[in-house]
């Protein structure tokens, strides 16, 4: 089976970082945050969800998405942004 990690960049995003995490905890097998030094529960929310937790200073969106995939173990990579979420359709289509 093919194995994911999913990457998120995030700076204060914990209004949005759970629905993200919800649409899939379940599909990947490992998260990767890569925070921008978060003032608000952003970590904490993550780490509910196991996801391994990485303060990175911001030198642009690039650079903090390729910092994340150096950090994941899997050579499969789910790339999302904390405000974005996966559709159920998109769930499934990853599973199988």
């Amino acid at each position: 089976m093919i194995q994911v990690s999913a990457v998120i960049i995030t700076l204060n995003e914990e209004r949005n970082i759970k629905r993200c995490l919800e649409s899939i905890y379940k599909i990947v097998d490992e998260i990767i945050v890569i925070d921008s030094f978060s003032t608000d529960k952003t970590r904490e929310i993550c780490e509910s969800y196991n996801a391994k937790f990485y303060e990175h200073e911001f030198l642009g969106y690039s650079a903090q998405k390729n910092y994340g995939i150096k950090k994941a173990k899997y050579p499969y990579i789910l790339s999302l942004d904390a405000d974005e979420a996966l559709s159920k359709e998109l769930q499934k289509s990853i599973i199988l």
